[in-house]
């Protein structure tokens, strides 16, 4: 039997590190969030910060993507970290980064001032809006290349949003703690927007650009990590993702807000994030209990949160429609 090699760890990323840097090591240690890449800090005898990307076998379509992106979404002004190294042929690929300073921008929200919200808004407004100037894609969805979304993408956003649905459903099935009518509620309220959902082209965006991989430091954009997909389709949708990010930490969604306005949006389109807000929750609510490259605990009063926060959901719909 051929012995597995074990999994990344902290004296891996020195290993990494250390073959592209001439650079002393002082301490490097893995970020607590993360469910795909194994990520860690390097950090320098001179002070001086890194971060290691580092895949496994199954994620490692995902680095590939990043790779792919990083050049692309940097030429179109997205503020991405610099790329230092890359390997896409060790047998743990990797990418070797700067560390941006500051930290995700759900672990200082309730720090910021309303206008560095505001600020902040209006900022990341503008980098969707300048990956939305990309070309479009033949298909929609999430992509790690152009060439996935054009030759394997789905036909239309309303699939993307099924299959989202359809997964959601799947790992609450599996676990078996969470009511399947969820899912058929959430699929009810999305058919009460079918006209708006069909009209949606593959535009791309960056769905994960919420509140993890957003860095703010002393209240101003930092940069944007951790970009292994662009999606293709409704933009609005990283707003649906943010807003519910946002509801579970228990915070304000003034930012949501100052984000609507920064591009303008109409009722119909506030309505939509609220619509999508209600397919995260669900998608949190299937997370429970699964076990990715870091488990997540199934808490019955993390649960019942987010049980509330989809009524809540519910009502703001009602009250719009």
């Amino acid at each position: 039997m051929v012995a597995q090699s074990p999994l990344p760890d902290e004296a891996l990323a020195a290993k990494v590190f250390r073959s592209h840097s001439s650079e002393s090591v002082s301490a490097v240690t893995r970020f607590p969030t993360g469910l795909r890449h194994y990520v860690y800090e390097v950090l320098t005898a001179t002070g001086a910060a890194y971060v290691v990307r580092i895949a496994s076998p199954a994620s490692r379509p995902d680095l590939e993507g990043g790779l792919y992106w990083h050049p692309r979404l940097r030429a179109a002004g997205v503020p991405v970290p610099i790329l230092c190294a890359s390997s896409l042929t060790d047998e743990y690929p990797f990418m070797l980064i700067e560390r941006l300073p500051g930290s995700d921008l759900g672990q200082v929200y309730a720090g910021l001032s309303s206008a560095a919200k505001q600020a902040l808004a209006v900022r990341i407004a503008g980098i969707q809006q300048a990956v939305g100037a990309l070309p479009v894609a033949r298909g929609f969805g999430f992509a790690h290349s152009y060439q996935q979304a054009n030759a394997a993408g789905k036909r239309s956003w309303t699939d993307v949003l099924a299959a989202a649905i359809a997964r959601s459903e799947e790992r609450i099935r599996r676990v078996g703690r969470i009511e399947q009518r969820y899912a058929e509620r959430v699929r009810a309220v999305l058919a009460g927007h079918e006209p708006y959902l069909q009209s949606v082209r593959p535009v791309p965006f960056l769905d994960d650009m919420t509140t993890k991989n957003v860095i703010v430091n002393h209240g101003t954009l930092s940069g944007i990590v951790d970009t292994d997909e662009v999606c293709f389709g409704d933009p609005l949708f990283t707003l649906g993702l943010t807003n519910m990010a946002l509801l579970s930490l228990g915070a304000d969604t003034d930012y949501i807000g100052y984000w609507l306005n920064a591009i303008g949006a109409s009722r119909q389109q506030r309505t939509v994030v609220a619509a999508y807000s209600l397919v995260f929750c669900l998608d949190f609510m299937s997370e429970l209990g699964q076990v990715f490259n870091q488990p997540v605990q199934y808490s019955e009063d993390r649960a019942q949160t987010l049980r509330d926060i989809f009524e809540q959901l519910m009502k703001t719909l009602t009250a719009t429609t």
